[in-house]
């Protein structure tokens, strides 16, 4: 049976060791007027300024994935919570949900057919991002397929197979996959 062809970008499922799921998420800022969206799913970087913005490139170093915002809106000055930044807002206090946990795992789609038990245990990057629905909110991320490799400079890691039935034909495209940030900023000694 064919996959679901919906892309969720990256969503938390559990911890490493199959610890429960508490989300583990902090908060950081988003830059005044920081012109790139950010989607509920999507993988993000941490600047040298201290905000964060998409993490949109294979082999980035990522400080988590996005998982909505808070601002108060520029033309109603009102308090705004949205699942999805849309970029280009004018405020000083825009606070971003980050699930930065080290060890939390995420359910991914891959853009291809090369999924599979033999994948598990190698690295891959993101594919070419593309930008989530400012209808819903949500990812429209997937991993690179094509990227699966022992490099270290790779993304994410392959920890498991998805036990969604509804994506789970790795002889199609669309089919789950559970990772964990590869290239974490909390776990590498370099700072940015």
């Amino acid at each position: 049976m064919a996959n679901i062809n919906s892309i969720f970008g990256f969503r938390s499922v559990k911890k490493v060791g199959a610890g429960y799921n508490a989300s583990a998420q902090n908060e950081y800022v988003i830059a005044n007027g920081e012109s790139s969206a950010i989607y509920q799913g999507d993988p993000v970087v941490l600047n040298a300024n201290g905000s964060i913005s998409v993490g949109s490139s294979a082999g980035a170093e990522l400080i988590g994935i996005f998982n909505g915002c808070f601002y108060t809106d520029p033309t109603t000055q009102k308090p705004t919570y949205s699942n999805f930044y849309p970029g280009g807002i004018a405020a000083d206090d825009i606070v971003a949900n980050v699930i930065d946990d080290p060890n939390a795992l995420f359910e991914v789609k891959i853009d291809d057919t090369n999924g599979g038990q033999a994948q598990v245990g190698s690295n891959a990057n993101i594919a070419t991002y593309s930008a989530g629905s400012s209808r819903d909110g949500v990812s429209n991320v997937a991993l690179d397929g094509s990227s699966f490799a022992t490099s270290s400079a790779a993304n994410f890691r392959v920890v498991s197979l998805s036990t969604d039935p509804d994506n789970n034909d790795y002889s199609s495209a669309n089919a789950s996959i559970i990772v964990k940030i590869n290239k974490h900023s909390l776990t590498d000694t370099t700072g940015v």
